[in-house]
């Protein structure tokens, strides 16, 4: 099948090919072929695909078995789109409610504040995933297949696993709802509500590709993890 015929058939596929770093301008390229040149795995591809097609399949036991490089990937360009894209686009809509002169007094100033704190607390749990998280992830793969002495790999993480992380892992998706609650249910009708309605859709679409980062996240990252991390037990037992 052509890898533009797949994006014809559903646009949310544009996602799973930024974030994979595909370059667009494939022509009339297979998935297979497009997939090869640029060194991604077309069974990863097509799980992906195929859950965006289909959001009540989640193929978790098929994506536990790949290498956990693509979804770093994955992830880690997730994180930048959230960054650099999402979030400003949302805090600047978000400001400009002050300009509404029906609005009631502060409200306006109460959401930018709640929505300034958030972006502090997604920055710090991104900030945690790319600095520890990740990189963990990589070396002990790495480690497994002999490219990462065991001592080295040690003295790097020594006190972390992936039960750390889960501990610390929290849902971001929540208070993005809850933002998305508040102005829906208590900011009266503006005088010309269509950037107050893309504000809205704006928070819907975040809050939902929050949602399926965080099912990648606790469904396939941290499960491949934690049986890497009984492989490196059994491998390097006393060690």
């Amino acid at each position: 099948m052509k890898l533009s015929d797949l994006v014809t058939m559903n646009f949310e596929i544009i996602a799973v090919i930024q974030r994979l770093e595909i370059p667009y301008g494939f022509k009339d390229k297979t998935i297979a072929t497009v997939c090869k040149e640029n060194n991604i795995e077309v069974n990863s591809f097509l799980h992906l695909a195929q859950w965006f097609n289909d959001r009540d399949y989640f193929p978790q036991e098929q994506l536990i078995q790949q290498s956990p490089t693509w979804l770093i990937t994955y992830l880690r360009n997730t994180h930048k789109c959230y960054l650099n894209y999402q979030i400003p686009r949302i805090e600047k809509e978000i400001e400009q409610l002050e300009n509404y002169s029906d609005l009631p007094d502060r409200s306006a100033q109460l959401m930018i504040q709640f929505f300034k704190e958030y972006i502090k607390e997604f920055a710090l749990h991104i900030e945690e995933e790319e600095i520890k998280t990740f990189p963990y992830t990589i070396d002990l793969t790495a480690t497994l297949a002999g490219k990462m002495p065991i001592e080295t790999f040690h003295k790097k993480y020594k006190g972390y696993s992936i039960d750390w992380y889960m501990e610390n892992h929290n849902d971001l998706d929540e208070k993005v709802y809850d933002l998305q609650s508040l102005l829906l249910k208590h900011i009266p009708p503006l005088s010309s509500n269509c950037q107050f309605s893309n504000l809205l859709l704006e928070l819907y679409r975040l809050g939902k590709d929050l949602r399926d980062h965080t099912l990648l996240e606790d469904n396939v990252l941290i499960p491949i993890v934690q049986q890497k991390e009984k492989e490196l037990y059994v491998k390097f037992k006393g060690l």
